[in-house]
C-alpha cells in the first residue's frame, strides 16, 4: 500500500506547483494569494461629473433650440408703429396722400382675419381704415387696408 498525501486545507487556494528538475519549480509562479491571478481592479471613478455635465449640456441646447425655433416662426403681432409706417407708405406711393397722422390703437395678431382699425386724416380728409391679416408666410405678415 502506498500512501497518499492528505488532501490540502479547505480554502487553499492553488494545487501545488510541480517540481521539476533539481527541485526547482516548474511552470509561472504561483498567482498572489487572494487575488485568484488576477490584478485587483482599478477603483470605480465617479460618474456624477460627467452625468452632470450632459444634463446640463442636454438643457442648454434644448433652450436655444426653442429660442431659435421661436425666432423662425415669425412675428406674433404686427406693432401698431408697423402698421400706420405701412399706411403712410402706402397712400404716398400709390395717391400722393399725406397719412402720416393715422394712429392705429392696438397691434395686429399674425392670424389670417385678424383685424384692427386706424384712423386719422389722409390728405386733410378724417378716415377710418380697416386693416386685416390676409396671410402669414416664412414671417411676413401681409394685410390689406380698407377705406371704412
Amino acid at each position: 500500500m502506498s500512501q497518499q498525501a492528505p488532501p490540502p486545507p479547505y480554502g487553499y487556494p492553488h494545487p501545488p506547483v510541480p517540481q521539476g528538475p533539481a527541485g526547482l519549480p516548474s511552470g509561472p509562479p504561483p498567482p498572489a494569494p487572494g487575488y485568484g491571478g488576477y490584478a485587483p481592479p482599478p477603483p470605480r471613478k465617479s460618474q456624477v461629473g460627467k452625468i452632470v455635465a450632459i444634463v446640463v449640456g442636454a438643457v442648454a441646447v434644448l433652450f436655444v433650440g426653442l429660442l431659435v425655433l421661436g425666432a423662425l416662426a415669425g412675428p406674433r403681432q404686427v406693432s401698431t408703429q408697423q402698421i400706420e409706417q405701412q399706411i403712410t407708405e402706402q397712400y404716398q406711393q400709390q395717391y400722393g396722400y399725406d397719412a402720416s397722422q393715422v394712429r392705429c390703437p392696438s397691434s395686429l395678431d399674425a392670424e389670417v382675419g385678424a383685424t384692427t382699425t386706424c384712423s386719422g386724416p389722409i390728405d386733410g380728409t378724417p378716415t377710418t381704415l380697416l386693416v386685416k391679416v390676409t396671410s402669414v408666410q416664412d414671417g411676413t405678415v401681409n394685410f390689406d387696408i380698407t377705406p371704412q
